[in-house]
């Protein structure tokens, strides 16, 4: 009987010193450094979402949130090997293309009703037209609301000098959107739909409009991967992606955990959030596949804007490898 006993012991404790070997291999979360071009967007709040709710940690990923002032930051971060995702805007392909060591890997969102123009509560401006020969706020160079006043300014025709829309970089902070208007420095800004929201609530100013206005279909937020991750870690890739969709299904299905993470993380008022929530919340990519009509808008505007050299191979910014195979609806 001891023997039997000892030999049963042993092959136990075998048999827990093996699984406690392959747990920690099979288990052990790998750390992804993300980056935010802003804070104050909600189409970058599935990132938070899949952090607090464990849906990242199911994906064996412990994510490194990094929140930048603005798209040129991010991308810089990317180039110096910082940061091996980035939350950012579709017309930033143009960095791809000109050679930064990235690409975009999942759409976010493609309505125009992500971005708006914004005015100051004293303002007299009813409509798109009256941004003629106004200073506009863009967060920085090279982000996707230079390239919406610039995308204005030619859909206008507003080339001759004194009627183009005039780009004032004041970061990507929304305290420094509202100093802006405050002190007049300029006349509006450009921002998400969630800051015009913002600037209601708070009284200082209010959303004039929308960019559908003027842009129809376009990659406006959007997920790019740097090349080492893409290179050497696939399948983390994949499971950050798996991630991101279920995080974007969560939201879908939890309004009020949605708005109580967003406010905190976004530092807005709960109604503010709920309020862009009601709003954009159906507009968000389930499945992360580019729209073919949203990718010519750029590579048009490319061209137009004389953004890029020459023509523009598009299929070379972005992929749809690694998406999931069957993301939720």
């Amino acid at each position: 009987m001891a023997s039997n006993i000892s030999r049963r012991t042993a092959i136990g404790a075998l048999a827990v010193s093996y699984a406690a070997l392959r747990i920690p291999s099979a288990r052990a979360a790998e750390t992804l450094r993300v980056g935010k071009s802003v804070v104050e967007n909600i189409g970058f709040l599935p990132l938070d979402i899949g952090i607090q709710n464990g849906i990242f940690d199911k994906q064996g990923l412990t994510i490194e949130a990094i929140n930048f002032g603005g798209a040129a930051r991010l991308h810089q971060a990317t180039i110096a090997n910082d940061v091996d995702i980035g939350l950012s805007a579709g017309p930033e392909m143009a960095f791809v293309a000109k050679g930064a060591p990235e690409i975009a890997v999942g759409a976010i969102a493609e309505s125009p009703m992500f971005m708006a123009y914004c005015v100051g509560a004293n303002s007299t401006a009813q409509g798109i037209d009256d941004l003629k020969g106004k200073r506009i706020a863009i967060t920085s160079t090279g982000s996707l609301t230079e390239w919406l006043v610039d995308e204005l300014n030619r859909f206008k025709g507003w080339t001759a000098e004194g009627d183009r829309a005039v780009k004032v970089t004041i970061g990507g902070e929304t305290t420094s959107a509202i100093a802006a208007i405050k002190t007049n420095q300029v006349d509006a800004t450009i921002s998400s739909l969630q800051v015009g929201y913002l600037f209601e609530e708070q009284k200082v100013g209010r959303p004039l409009f929308d960019c559908s206005q003027y842009v129809k279909a376009l990659e406006f937020n959007t997920i790019f991967a740097s090349n080492p991750l893409v290179h050497d870690n696939p399948d983390t890739l994949r499971r950050f992606l798996q991630g991101w969709y279920e995080a974007v299904a969560f939201m879908k299905a939890n309004k009020d955990e949605t708005v109580r993470i967003g406010a905190k993380v976004m530092n807005d008022p709960p109604p503010v959030v709920a309020r862009t929530y009601d709003s954009l919340m159906a507009r968000f990519s389930t499945d992360g596949k580019f729209n073919p009509a949203a990718i010519e808008t750029l590579r048009a505007s490319f061209v137009a804007l004389k953004t890029l050299n020459g023509p523009v191979d598009m299929t070379k910014l972005y992929t749809e490898q690694f998406l999931p195979k069957n993301s939720a609806a």
